[in-house]
């Protein structure tokens, strides 16, 4: 299990994604030396159709009870898919069920859609799709965001609070780039164009900037951009594997995982690169944080006690709470944009 979630620290959570369990050996990403960076089409993607109503079977809202609503990917039907819970851990129900590999799920700002990743058209790429009373609206209406073909692939999508944009992540012939797009797959632009890998992009709360990952210089550290892809700066630097960037609701802190101490674990660090904090401390891997609505929270996944789950704890790491307890791989979560 090991080796499936080192590529995490390659690509993002494609492995996840491309259904690795087991102990099959890991792909790396072998970006060519010489092809150019190819920009994916700038042609606009069909508009998504995408139903405002949940079917007649849907089950009932979900309460919010424990403060918030929270989608997470798990594997436990035999594959990955979404499924949605209570911040208390009770009424986890899945929203997607197809054989396809879905993961990496990001609430519209008013919690009517959901942006995720899936390879459900021979790529990893990214969709939308309409969620009501915690179910998807319908399924088969699946918007499909990015174009990317198979062999390469765009994942890590993150909607801005202002409901403007979707970030995402895309592999070029020489690395990853991130790229913003309008809900509805029109006017994609490039912000970021090199030859490293650039990664899981987590909006400001004004969404004015983006922070993210990359190995621009050398190791993989976190950056933050304006929404033109200027004023760069440098925000950790350290020897260490930074990425999975999550902003505080006030946008005054920045959580993220880093194996600088040994494995990884969740950090947190002012915006402005202070106040650098080690918020998990055990020989486990923990990941993925995602902040609460009103900022007393951060949901994140850990294997802590055998198996990939997800956890809550305070922002400075006390009060720990598991909400998942099965033998599947539970990971990625995010906060519905409400709380209850």
């Amino acid at each position: 299990m090991d080796r499936c979630f080192g590529l995490i620290r390659v690509v993002g959570v494609v492995l996840l994604l491309t259904g690795c369990v087991g102990e099959s050996p890991t792909p790396t990403l072998q970006p060519s030396a010489v092809a150019p960076i190819a920009a994916p089409s700038t042609a606009p993607l069909p508009t998504p159709t995408l139903s405002p109503n949940p079917t007649t079977t849907s089950p009932p809202p979900l309460s919010g009870s424990g403060g918030g609503v929270i989608a997470f990917a798990s594997n436990r039907t035999g594959n990955h898919d979404l499924f949605v819970m209570n911040a208390d851990g009770s009424e986890q129900r899945p929203l997607t069920s197809t054989e396809a590999q879905d993961g990496w799920a990001n609430w519209s700002p008013d919690g009517s859609r959901i942006a995720f990743q899936s390879d459900r058209s021979g790529a990893l790429n990214v969709y939308v799709v309409d969620v009501a009373n915690g179910v998807l609206a319908d399924e088969r209406a699946a918007g499909r965001l990015t174009n990317s073909p198979p062999g390469r692939g765009s994942w890590e999508p993150a909607w801005s609070p202002d409901g403007i944009g979707i970030a995402y992540s895309s592999e070029q012939a020489a690395g990853s780039d991130i790229f913003p797009v309008r809900p509805d797959g029109t006017t994609r632009q490039r912000l970021s164009e090199n030859r490293s890998l650039d990664g899981t992009p987590a909006w400001s709360p004004d969404s004015a900037q983006l922070a993210f990952f990359s190995d621009r210089d050398g190791s993989w550290d976190l950056y933050i951009m304006n929404t033109e892809g200027n004023q760069v700066r440098r925000l950790t630097s350290d020897a260490a594997e930074d990425s999975a960037p999550a902003w505080s609701p006030d946008g005054s802190w920045i959580a993220f995982m880093s194996d600088r101490d040994g494995n990884p674990e969740i950090y947190r660090i002012r915006s402005d690169g202070t106040g650098l904090t080690r918020l998990t401390r055990n020989a486990a891997e923990d990941w993925f944080p995602s902040w609460a609505p009103d900022g007393t929270r951060i949901a994140f996944s850990s294997n802590r006690d055998g198996n990939h789950e997800v956890y809550l704890m305070n922002p400075d790491g006390g009060e720990v709470q598991r909400l998942t307890d099965n033998g599947a791989e539970d990971w990625g979560p995010t906060w519905w944009p409400g709380t209850g």
